[in-house]
């Protein structure tokens, strides 16, 4: 009796590691998919030059802000100097400075660049 319980425990031992060894490996071998890209952009939603009010979007975590830009507000528009009346919706925001929380105090404009693109989805 002692032999078959010393045999089944061995055999026992032996399908737990095979077992665990063949989870292990599939799990290993399974991809994972890319994460998706960070899109650094800052993009025009809406412009009202009445107003003076101009509301930008954050791409990279889909947050909107509101800022004023006054006469003393210095704007570049394609590395020209520009005007309220020439930013356009949908234009890129690259680099802004505030004077106060809701106003801005210069702007460089540009046409929007392409965002990242997505990873292929797998078959």
């Amino acid at each position: 009796m002692k032999p078959f319980r010393l045999l089944f425990s061995i055999a026992t031992l032996a399908l737990i590691v095979l077992l665990t060894l063949t989870a292990t490996i599939a799990e290993a071998s399974t991809p994972k998919p890319a994460p998706a890209p960070i899109d650094p952009r800052i993009l025009i939603k809406s412009v009202n030059a009445a107003t003076g009010t101009i509301v930008i979007q954050y791409m990279r975590d889909k947050t909107i802000r509101t800022y004023t830009m006054d006469d003393l507000t210095a704007i570049k528009i394609n590395d020209s100097p520009g005007k309220m009346a020439d930013v356009k919706v949908g234009m890129q925001l690259t680099a802004y400075v505030e004077r106060d929380a809701h106003t801005l105090d210069s702007a460089s404009i540009d046409n929007a660049s392409p965002g990242p693109t997505p990873p292929p989805k797998k078959k």
